[in-house]
């Protein structure tokens, strides 16, 4: 009879989806999470791969602590992505030496946002040894906890270099001022709350007050750092005045990585400052526009390139866009555009209140 047993944890890594998923497909991460515990060696000449591929099956050599030979098994490794879900499932099994006892393996790691800022990892070994299955559970449930301390231990590194820098400008103290940006109450006066995605949420003052006018937010950054400051600022909050505020934070890159879902469109998306060169931020616009449902709308807040004669920092020209550039890209894909200057006061040099503008685009689909 056919003895199965399971081990099942849950851990969250402070890298974004895209991030870990990419660390679980790395040859490189599966031999450092097993150290020193179990070490691995790729059975084919030209040894493991730069990455293991669905479809494909490997043979490695496992020994414990590199000293006692453990013999050989299969790792079969099958992928699958469905929305910000990842599945890798390894349906592998022992060939030779101690492991040939393991008859059946199935080995299954499930990654989603966690909805605070790091991804998920669900993970689960179904496996069974015959009549050593209980021994080799105790071996396998100490060896799984380690893993998981020792991913939690490398997640940081497999973080982008943009990442990490965005990471370091957020570890000290806020960057920002709490407050919702200007305009953003002008923008999408008269809606009615639904779903809204903010890209570029920073530390999340925007996505704070939007909840606070009923919205049920996503908001989005490259920065683990900024997203974790925005979620103690949630709980703060209602610790304080029992006030709900629906908020998911999703750490990813929006410019190379798909915006979240569900849902598959938002009401509203917004994004505030989102300055780059053109075919970066047109790329965004594009995929922003995207998730924008019928009858929704998306604000683009944009600094004004007018605002360097007033003698503020401002990002470098070519990172800049104006009216124009925003209403020759947005005029053919929307229904109805308005694109304008806003004028705020800020404080200028010597800070001494001066005059600026935001370019602001509403676009309605």
């Amino acid at each position: 009879m056919l003895v199965l047993m399971k081990i099942s944890l849950t851990t969250q890594l402070n890298a974004s989806l895209e991030e870990v998923w990419a660390a679980l497909h790395d040859p490189g991460v599966f031999q450092s999470v097993s150290a020193p515990f179990l070490r691995f060696r790729a059975e084919a000449q030209d040894g493991f791969p730069e990455r293991w591929e669905s479809g494909k099956t490997y043979v490695v050599r496992a020994s414990a602590l590199g000293l006692l030979p453990f013999g050989t098994q299969e790792i079969n490794p099958v992928t699958s992505s469905e929305g910000m879900r990842r599945q890798f499932r390894d349906n592998g099994r022992g060939l030779t030496g101690a492991l040939a006892a393991v008859s059946s393996f199935q080995h299954t790691m499930t990654l989603e946002p966690s909805g605070v800022g790091p991804t998920t990892l669900h993970d689960t070994l179904e496996f069974s040894a015959g009549a050593l299955t209980p021994l080799m559970w105790l071996g396998f449930r100490v060896f799984w906890s380690l893993r998981h301390a020792a991913m939690r231990s490398l997640a940081s590194q497999w973080r982008s270099a943009e990442a990490g820098r965005w990471d370091s400008r957020y570890a000290g103290s806020a960057m920002w001022s709490g407050k919702p940006n200007a305009a953003l109450e002008r923008a999408v006066e008269g809606l009615t709350p639904s779903h809204a995605l903010e890209v570029g949420a920073g530390e999340g003052a925007d996505a704070l007050w939007l909840a606070e006018q009923g919205w049920n937010v996503t908001a989005t950054d490259l920065s683990l750092a900024a997203l974790t400051r925005g979620e103690a600022q949630r709980q703060s909050r209602v610790t304080r005045d029992h006030h709900p505020r629906m908020i998911r934070w999703v750490t990813l890159d929006a410019v190379n990585d798909s915006l979240p879902t569900p849902p598959e469109k938002y009401d509203l998306v917004v994004n505030f400052f989102g300055h780059g060169p053109k075919e970066v931020r047109e790329g965004l616009w594009a995929a922003m526009a995207g998730v924008v449902a019928p009858g929704g709308r998306l604000v683009i807040v944009g600094h004004s390139p007018n605002d360097v004669a007033a003698g503020v920092q401002r990002p470098p020209e070519d990172m800049m866009f104006d009216t124009r550039e925003l209403t020759d890209f947005f005029a053919p894909l929307c229904e109805s555009l308005t694109v304008e200057q806003w004028q705020r006061e800020q404080n200028g040099p010597g800070d001494q209140p001066v005059t600026v503008a935001d370019v602001v685009a509403l676009i309605q689909f």
